[in-house]
């Protein structure tokens, strides 16, 4: 299993421990200030979380949604949802957990990989906001194991410090 380490996001508000070999991409392009980008220094595997707005979708089908709509924004051929747990316990915010392939062109070219989808959605209506956790993986077949449990573990881990990071 990936060794993991503490990791600070949105300038200290928020905090998650996650794997080693992962670099901040906006290191290296502009990423805009409602995401972190994080990618393994060795492979295609990424780590984004995301700050959006608030959509007030029953939560049933909150996962879903989306998990479909990154397939749009990845104009994905192909999606298939593996799990879908509408409320995991988490000691500050139950979180929905989703996982799923998706078959997704690779770098804006024709050719096309597979990927497993790793979202977890953390539901802050009382500040308009979910937070999305996405981590991608690009793999063949559609095994979730060893992979589910380092994310679990990353979920597990997440904190926001302070809650001013909605204002």
């Amino acid at each position: 299993m990936e060794k993991l380490h503490e990791n600070h996001f949105f300038g200290k508000y928020v905090k998650m421990n996650i794997p080693n070999d992962y670099i901040d991409i906006s290191k290296y392009r502009i990423i805009p200030d409602n995401q972190e980008v994080y990618a393994h220094k060795y492979n295609n595997n990424c780590l984004i979380i995301e700050i959006v707005c608030y959509k007030d979708i029953d939560i049933k089908e909150k996962g879903k949604y989306y998990f479909d709509d990154l397939a749009n924004e990845n104009t994905s051929l192909e999606n298939k949802i593996i799990l879908n747990n509408e409320s995991v316990p988490h000691p500050q915010k139950n979180y929905i957990l989703v996982v799923g392939a998706q078959k997704i062109s690779k770098y804006n070219t024709q050719m096309h990989e597979n990927v497993l989808l790793y979202l977890c959605i953390i539901p802050y209506k009382e500040h308009n906001a979910d937070i999305l956790i996405t981590w991608n993986i690009p793999k063949d077949d559609l095994n979730i194991n060893p992979d589910i449990d380092i994310f679990t573990e990353m979920l597990q881990s997440f904190k926001i410090l302070d809650f001013s990071l909605f204002v």
